[in-house]
């Protein structure tokens, strides 16, 4: 008997393995095992990993500290995550001459959970494992959590305490669960327990796009995404290398080489009106989610012209860090007792951010109050 099951091993999971696991006897129940990308929606397209540390194994290692409505998060625990993270801006002599151009047009250089002596510069933050990034996998190693994975909930029960099955028979039994699986997976698994009509609901997902064009020897592709950044009111501006806007480039010029490809995303604080359901996620563009897509693809429009660049390429509308889907339903953590919820996907609203340190935060937040 466990006296908490983590269900998710993504941020938050692996932020309340590690905290809790100090005291009290602790699963950490995945669905998967090896990371792997999954997509939903219509649309807009949705991307999250399932499996060992969730979709933060293959972030891009960006640091922002942000207001979480509803949740006060005490400095001290800011100041933990940015000790245990190593959180630091890179120096000077690390930047590209591409963004040191950018930071002369006035953008900023982003704070990461990534240790610039190691990192190769090899552009694949967002496609595979790397020793010079944080990810959840290092909280989970430091955990004395049990790992259980390929386990695939088909139903849990309560009579008291809890039994967790999966499809292939196996049990897990806790006095206590927590949810943190995700914007998109948690309410699918707090169905299993509680009815009620608004779970799935007000589902945010950072929407963006990345617009660029051709620059020759900018070697974006050779950078760390996002690296450096220009924040306005509802979106964010940042250098990002992106394959799909390398896709649309190649339909006009087919030679073109990764090398001479500059983008920057834009991602919007989107509006909370999607959904999540049993097997499909539904999340429009809303009038004013597209003024703000508008406004920000001609900042970054602008920004590109002054580079050089002459012909302007967009990719499709995707989503990223899906939350929200359990606001209406989750009060604080406690859903009913021994029952809890801790991830994205308790967020009032849409941070328009990278949010891996906020979740970190509030995954903290939580432990403190259990211990």
């Amino acid at each position: 008997m466990y006296d908490f099951a983590i269900i998710g091993s993504g941020v938050a999971g692996a932020t309340l393995a590690k905290e809790l696991s100090e005291k009290y006897r602790v699963a950490v129940i995945e669905k998967g095992k090896n990371p792997s990308y999954a997509s939903e929606g219509k649309n807009i397209e949705i991307n999250y990993a399932y499996g060992l540390g969730g979709s933060a194994v293959y972030s891009l290692g960006n640091a922002m500290k942000m207001d979480i409505k509803g949740y006060k998060i005490d400095n001290d625990i800011y100041k933990e995550i940015w000790e245990e993270l190593k959180i630091k801006a890179p120096e000077d002599d690390f930047l590209n001459d591409i963004d040191k151009k950018f930071i002369e047009l006035g953008f900023k250089k982003m704070e990461k959970f990534i240790d610039f002596n190691k990192c190769n510069k090899c552009g694949e933050c967002a496609r595979k494992l790397c020793k010079a990034k944080w990810t959840p996998l290092n909280y989970l190693k430091q955990s004395k959590a049990d790992i259980i994975t390929e386990f695939n909930i088909k139903t849990i029960k309560y009579d008291g305490n809890y039994e967790i099955l999966d499809e292939n028979g196996r049990k897990i039994k806790a006095k206590n669960i927590i949810i943190s699986a995700g914007g998109i997976n948690s309410p699918r698994i707090l169905k299993k327990l509680i009815d009620d009509e608004n779970i799935g609901k007000n589902l945010f997902v950072d929407t963006f796009v990345t617009v660029g064009g051709i620059l020759e020897d900018s070697y974006l592709n050779k950078d760390i995404s996002m690296l450096v950044y220009k924040r306005y009111k509802n979106f964010i501006l940042a250098t990002h290398y992106s394959k799909l806007l390398l896709s649309e480039i190649k339909k006009d010029y087919k030679d073109v080489k990764e090398k001479d490809i500059v983008g920057i995303m834009i991602k919007i604080k989107d509006e909370n009106n999607g959904e999540v359901l049993d097997n499909e996620v539904k999340k429009e563009i809303t009038k004013e989610d597209f003024k703000t897509l508008v406004r920000g693809v001609g900042k970054a429009t602008k920004y590109l012209y002054k580079l050089g660049v002459d012909d302007i390429f967009t990719t499709i509308p995707r989503g990223s860090h899906p939350g929200g889907s359990l606001s209406l339903v989750v009060d604080e953590f406690e859903v009913k007792e021994g029952l809890y919820v801790c991830d994205a996907s308790i967020f009032k609203e849409a941070l328009g951010v990278p949010p891996i340190v906020s979740i970190i935060a509030l995954a903290k937040k939580f432990a403190r109050e259990i211990l």
